[in-house]
C-alpha cells in the first residue's frame, strides 16, 4: 500500500534561480504599483506596506549581486552601452528609493504615530518625497522597458506556465 502512495505523488521539482527571481520580482512589482499609489490604498496602507516592499528589494539586490559586482569591476573598462546605461539606471532607481524611503518616514502620518512617535512634518520633506516618487515611477518604467523581453518570456514560462514560444512562430516564418 503505502508503495503505491509513494508512485502516484509526484515528486518535487526543483526551482531555478530564474523561477525563484521571477516570482520574487513579480511580487515586488505588485508591491511597487500599491505603494506608488496611495490615492488607491490610503495613506496608512501606503506607509507600512513601504516598510514591506524593502524585503523583496533585498532578495531582488541579493540575486542580482553578481551582476552588479561584475559590472562594478568592468565599468570603466569595455562594458556593452546597454550594460552600462542599465547599471547607472539601477544606481539611480535604487538612490530614490533610498530619498523616498527616508523621506517617508519624516512625514509619516499613520506608521510612526501608530508606533508612539510624533513628527512635525516639514512641507520639504513633503515635496521632496512626492519628487522622487514621482521619479522613481518614470525610472521603473525605464527599467521594466529595458528588462520587457526578460519579464514576458519568464512571466509566461513560470507564472503562466506557458512555454516559450519558438523564434520561428515569433517571427512569423
Amino acid at each position: 500500500m503505502t508503495q503505491q502512495i509513494r508512485s502516484t505523488t509526484r515528486p518535487k521539482q526543483k526551482r531555478s534561480s530564474t523561477q525563484i527571481r521571477a516570482w520574487v520580482n513579480l511580487l515586488f512589482f505588485i508591491i511597487m504599483v500599491l505603494v506608488l499609489a496611495p490615492q488607491a490604498t490610503g495613506i496608512p496602507i501606503h506607509e507600512w506596506i513601504s516598510f514591506v516592499v524593502i524585503i523583496p528589494l533585498f532578495i531582488h539586490l541579493i540575486m542580482d549581486w553578481k551582476w552588479i559586482v561584475n559590472i562594478t569591476k568592468r565599468l570603466f573598462k569595455k562594458v556593452p552601452a546597454d550594460a552600462r546605461f542599465n547599471y547607472v539606471l539601477d544606481w539611480l532607481l535604487f538612490f530614490l528609493f533610498v530619498v523616498a524611503t527616508f523621506t517617508g518616514v519624516l512625514i509619516s502620518e499613520a506608521a510612526l504615530p501608530a508606533l508612539g512617535i510624533t513628527m512635525v512634518i516639514d512641507p520639504f520633506w513633503s515635496s521632496l518625497h512626492d519628487m522622487s516618487a514621482n521619479l522613481m515611477t518614470i525610472v521603473i518604467g525605464v527599467h521594466l522597458a529595458m528588462h520587457w523581453k526578460w519579464i514576458v518570456t519568464n512571466f509566461n514560462k513560470y507564472v503562466l506556465r506557458r512555454p516559450a514560444r519558438s523564434a520561428q512562430v515569433q517571427g512569423g516564418h
